[in-house]
């Protein structure tokens, strides 16, 4: 029996290890790929309609639709919830002839699905577009303290026709779910994509430049920066794809950037915007312009832990016990959810190629079992012990890993915070000890 269990702890290492060294060596530019190119299961079940310029007749129809048709953009300012922070949008469609005004959107989601948890965890999300009277829209934006911006489009007649059908080809029942991407295929992604179609891809030419810094980490940090535990997890969570440089295209996946780019945009020489008005101002803490610099802060929580360590193991070794396994539990859960998110999920694109995985990976969970007999001259003894040096070397490596071209990845923050604990931890264990 003790073979077997010794035959399956060296499977299960084997195999943990050769997983996360290839999520963690998996090349940036083949995830990228992924994470930039079109989401292939996000098809609508009918086809759209043609585009503008394919079909003269179609045309004609839709000018003389868009003589009284008027297509405005509104993007909202941050909420209060977590997913609120990063705003909102909408694609207004006011028809004068009928009296509607309609906009859509294409940010609805349940969270009383059934299976809302499974969807998010695996990146299998479900949400889907729907159109609301504008005016009530907007009012339910404004009970939530969020700024309302409206930007009326520089359309032709045609143009607006074009928009109108393809929208309510979209709001059709089965044409309107899709499955969400926080970067690439999100609320306001949509409406990037809604006025690039009847541009006939002149909006995405004039934006496909970069301007600035601008990545998806950086980002994500900057309005996640004041709640820690989601602050902490994202940093955890996105690979070396998330540092890549964003052109003006990509960082479209956040309102704020859209709106910003089309109020100063122009395309075959004419203004993209005509009228650009600020409808509500929020009373609010504006978001902050950049991501918060951290990584000081975060090496002397490191430094102090480790510190502790130090400590615990001359005054008080019962509770550096506890320490170690919960250190070290925490760790591997943390860590096979990264793997098996940079592996099986549909958050591959960002979560994989992670650096990450040298400092958190289901390893711990073997230090975790194993770090109470660390003292101990037996098998699982010396397996503690064992644990505790490969768990701090694979960190090392990482470290090293992290100035190296190819790998650098932008959360040496977390390598501050963590690699001090698992060094002393691994000190602390192999220490020579008397025989009292």
């Amino acid at each position: 029996m003790m073979r077997v269990h010794a035959w399956t702890r060296r499977v299960a290492l084997a195999v943990s290890m050769a997983a996360g060294a290839l999520c963690v060596a998996a090349p940036a530019d083949a995830v990228a790929q992924a994470a930039t190119g079109p989401l292939p299961d996000n098809v609508a079940q009918t086809p759209p309609p043609p585009a503008p310029g394919v079909d003269a007749q179609l045309d004609s129809a839709r000018a003389a639709r868009g003589q009284s048709v008027s297509v405005a953009i509104y993007s909202y300012g941050p909420g209060d919830e977590v997913f609120e922070r990063f705003g909102h949008i909408a694609l207004a469609v006011t028809d004068a002839n009928t009296g509607e005004d309609i906009a859509f959107n294409w940010g609805m989601f349940d969270f009383a699905e059934p299976n809302f948890l499974w969807r998010f965890l695996t990146g299998d999300t479900r949400y889907w577009m729907a159109g609301y009277r504008t005016f009530e829209f907007n009012a339910a934006y404004q009970g939530q303290n969020r700024t309302i911006r409206k930007q009326v489009l520089n359309l032709s007649p045609m143009q607006r026709g074009a928009l109108y059908d393809f929208v309510t080809w979209n709001a059709r029942e089965e044409n309107k779910y899709y499955r969400y991407d926080y970067y690439n295929d999100n609320c306001s992604t949509r409406v990037r994509d809604a006025l690039d179609w009847v541009l006939r891809g002149a909006l995405r030419t004039a934006l496909d430049s970069t301007d600035g810094h601008h990545t998806w980490r950086d980002e994500t940090a900057r309005i996640t920066a004041d709640n820690l535990p989601v602050y902490i997890g994202i940093q955890i969570g996105l690979g070396r794809v998330a540092d890549r440089h964003l052109t003006r295209w990509q960082r479209a996946f956040l309102p704020e950037y859209l709106a910003a780019d089309l109020a100063r945009l122009r395309v075959n020489g004419l203004p993209v915007i005509t009228q650009d008005t600020v409808l509500f101002a929020a009373d609010r803490v504006p978001m902050p312009a950049d991501a918060p610099y951290r990584t000081m802060s975060f090496l002397a929580v490191g430094l102090a832990l480790g510190v502790l360590v130090f400590a615990l193991a001359r005054i008080a070794p019962p509770v550096l016990g506890v320490f170690g396994v919960l250190w070290y539990a925490v760790g591997g859960v943390l860590g096979t959810a990264l793997l098996l998110g940079g592996t099986v999920t549909r958050h591959m694109p960002y979560v994989g190629s992670n650096l990450n995985l040298t400092l958190l990976s289901p390893l711990l969970l073997m230090a975790a079992v194993t770090w109470v007999a660390r003292a101990r001259a037996t098998r699982t003894g010396r397996a503690g012990r064992a644990l505790a040096a490969v768990v701090a070397g694979i960190a090392l490596v990482g470290l090293v890993l992290e100035h190296l071209p190819g790998f650098t990845q932008g959360s040496m923050l977390l390598f501050m915070a963590v690699v001090p604990v698992h060094v002393a931890l691994a000190i602390t264990a192999n220490r020579k000890r008397s025989p009292a």
